[in-house]
């Protein structure tokens, strides 16, 4: 294999924007992926013919990093906007519909809260409580619970909040960090007496997003010309027609990417440029290497040139899931299904953890007229899927969908994908353990970055945007 400016390591969604933004620079770079396939946990099956995600089947539409790379790979066209936004709780053995005016499950509209019926009236009064309360100095890394049960209460806490932040991270939110996985709300927060109030505040200055900064313990906004307009005009999220595996498909086709190549080690050669250690072959010298892989994997390449990098990394832990996708014929469907689907609060002890009903949201994807549902389960401290088999796994699931939306008959078709150690744990702590890792690498290593969904932003917007800073950063170097 020839020499190459750059290593990018891992041909996930991560691996691979990291590589084309390289290329768009200039800059060679050469992927390795010790898997048979690109992708990662972006991964596209099929039912019946039709095209099926069974991992991410949509990122975030108004943030321009994913919209911007589907761009410029020539998918602009394909995208396309889930057919319905409207969402619902599966909460005390109801089916609610998700209150309106919610930012990651605070209310900022009381009324719209009364009126869903998912907080009782003790509730939604201790919620009020947070307008008139005065401002707690903000702890430096508080977790989520900490900070919405102080402020909302627990009831906020457990049907609102943690279905949301807790379901897209897998994980519970009495040990979940918020300056890691809600910078918005951490925001409001240190800024704000009352967390309600300061978030319509932050929403008012400016409709964007915000991140925590790799180096500075602030919040950045980032905002984009007419962003209120735009904000208004995008859908919140966008899928691929065909689905989002075509994505890195088509990055991985347009990037030097070599498959089932295991990378060993990562260290400095005696020319003073760094060595990839590669099984089954020569090491390969690089100016800069990315590590695109999980933490822990990331940790067993530095481990010999970086131990205190990898003794930080080793400190992510990581959740498992299953999604299971049920096809019903449409005669045994009795809910209308008039949203895209339901989160369910981990206090309720159920297994599932979301249901989305796929057919509503994705109205083109119905394989021989069939419903489909998209059944998850599995987050941080709940292990019970890794002691049921794949059929099992499909009984469970669909007897709780029955309970919940009366289905008539067993689905007729399933497709069962397990996620196992996939979900990074941003843990109370988290960014001060990437800093540190980073601090290690810039010490021992330097040249080496990591990007990906353990470090910095779970979700494809936010590997995406990992990965043009980190082509941008060596560019530059």
């Amino acid at each position: 294999m020839p020499e190459a400016r750059v290593i990018v390591i891992g041909a996930g969604i991560a691996g691979l924007a990291t590589a084309w933004h390289l290329q768009q620079r200039g800059v060679d770079a050469v992927v390795l992926e010790a898997a048979d396939r690109a992708g990662g946990k972006v991964r596209t099956s099929e039912l019946d013919g039709v095209p099926l995600d069974v991992g991410a089947d949509t990122f975030l539409g108004r943030m321009p990093w994913a919209v911007d790379l589907c761009r410029e790979v020539g998918l602009g066209d394909d995208l396309v906007a889930p057919a319905t936004s409207r969402a619902w709780l599966w909460s005390g053995g109801h089916l609610r519909p998700l209150p309106e005016g919610l930012a990651l499950g605070v209310p900022l509209k009381p009324l719209a809260l009364a009126r869903s019926g998912v907080i009782s009236p003790a509730g939604l009064a201790r919620a009020g409580l947070d307008v008139v309360l005065p401002q707690i100095k903000p702890r430096a890394d508080p977790s989520v619970a900490d900070v919405i049960g102080g402020r909302l209460g627990q009831e906020v806490l457990d049907r609102l909040v943690d279905p949301l932040i807790g379901g897209i991270n897998a994980g519970r939110s009495d040990r979940l960090s918020m300056a890691a996985v809600a910078p918005d709300l951490f925001a409001a927060h240190r800024l704000h007496r009352s967390l309600i109030l300061g978030l319509r505040t932050e929403r008012h200055l400016g409709f964007g997003a915000r991140f925590w900064s790799p180096k500075r313990s602030e919040s950045v906004r980032i905002t984009t010309k007419n962003a209120r307009e735009t904000e208004e005009d995008t859908p919140l999220f966008l899928g691929l027609r065909g689905g989002m595996e075509r994505l890195t498909s088509t990055l991985a086709a347009k990037l030097d990417v070599s498959l089932s190549t295991s990378a060993a080690a990562v260290a400095r050669s005696e020319s003073g440029r760094l060595a990839v250690t590669v099984r089954d072959g020569p090491p390969i010298d690089a100016d800069a290497v990315v590590l695109a892989v999980p933490a822990g994997a990331a940790a067993a390449l530095v481990r010999g040139a970086s131990p205190k990098a990898a003794d930080a990394l080793d400190k992510v832990r990581y959740a498992s899931v299953a999604v299971a996708t049920l096809a019903y014929r449409p005669s045994d469907v009795v809910h209308p299904l008039d949203g895209s689907g339901f989160l369910v609060p981990r206090v309720d002890g159920r297994l599932l953890t979301a249901c989305t009903w796929f057919s509503s949201k994705w109205p083109a994807v119905r394989p021989g007229g069939l419903v489909l549902l998209r059944c998850s389960a599995g987050r941080d401290g709940d292990e019970r899927i890794s002691q049921l088999d794949d059929a099992e796994l499909v009984d469970r699931m669909h007897d709780e969908v029955v309970e919940a939306l009366r289905m008539r008959a067993a689905p007729v078709e399933s497709v069962v994908t397990r996620w196992t150690d996939a979900f990074p744990q941003y843990d109370v702590g988290h960014l001060g353990r990437i800093d540190a890792a980073e601090r290690a690498l810039a010490r021992e290593l330097p040249g080496v970055r990591l990007v990906g969904a353990s470090y910095r932003g779970v979700g494809i917007a936010s590997c995406v945007r990992q990965a043009r800073e980190a082509a941008q950063h060596i560019r530059t170097a």
